[in-house]
């Protein structure tokens, strides 16, 4: 008899189906793309529609942009009721200012797996978005980047939180992540810019991998029509 395994909807219109319905509860998530793919709408869109629906709380970590351009860009797009109760953004302004002496003595794989576990043990986030790994690494000393990136994801885990990972790949890049982070990873959802036409280009969704979803293998096209994302299928490329 098979196990019903838990599940985060998406809320994408057509992409749980393509899930085999969902991300599984508890999984970390590598969401890989090339600038400007709508990776940080994306998650901050699944957090704000789980909050809606079941009053799911998640906890943005944003590494990069502060919390006001966050939620500004998160209105454009149809989320203009992001209230911090149930999404909350935390950014480097806020991390600095609570965090300046221990910036000083701990690496920031530290901070931010002791802030997460006080933010958990004091809020009930279920759902965790860090913004980004590149940003990350930047602000950490790693000696050893694969081993102490496995410690990460696995402090993490031990949270029992849905994980969104979110990373930056360069254009032209034929690699995922930086160290490790795609084998490391649950599942793996790769955003990319292609060129469909002279003039025409369209957003693609796969995913890589899911562990423990019987998910759909090929590329769709994702679109958001100014309220809400939905995919469909891809766009064949004009002679």
């Amino acid at each position: 008899m098979e196990l019903e395994v838990p599940i985060l909807q998406t809320y994408v219109d057509g992409l749980d189906r393509v899930l085999g319905g969902g991300i599984p509860k508890g999984s970390t998530v590598l969401v890989a793309g090339t600038p400007g793919t709508m990776k940080t709408s994306l998650i901050l869109w699944m957090m704000h529609e789980n909050a809606r629906a079941h009053g799911t709380k998640s906890l943005y970590v944003s590494l990069e942009q502060d919390m006001d351009s966050l939620k500004a860009g998160a209105a454009r797009m149809g989320m203009g009721n992001l209230h911090e109760s149930s999404v909350y953004i935390l950014d480097m302004g806020q991390l600095r200012r609570g965090l300046h002496r221990a910036e000083g003595t701990k690496d920031w794989f530290t901070i931010i797996i002791e802030i997460v576990k006080e933010a958990v043990n004091s809020s009930g986030y279920q759902v965790l978005a860090i913004d980004s790994l590149e940003a990350l690494y930047a602000l950490s000393d790693l000696k050893t980047h694969r081993r102490e990136m496995f410690h990460f994801l696995g402090s993490l885990k031990e949270l029992g939180l849905t994980t969104f990972l979110i990373a930056e790949t360069p254009f032209g890049s034929t690699r995922l992540a930086q160290w490790g982070e795609d084998f490391l990873a649950d599942g793996i959802l790769n955003l990319r810019q292609v060129e469909v036409g002279e003039t025409e280009v369209q957003l693609r969704l796969r995913c890589v991998k899911m562990r423990w979803m019987n998910h759909d293998h090929n590329a769709l096209a994702l679109h958001h029509d100014g309220e809400k994302f939905f995919v469909s299928h891809v766009i064949s490329k004009k002679k």
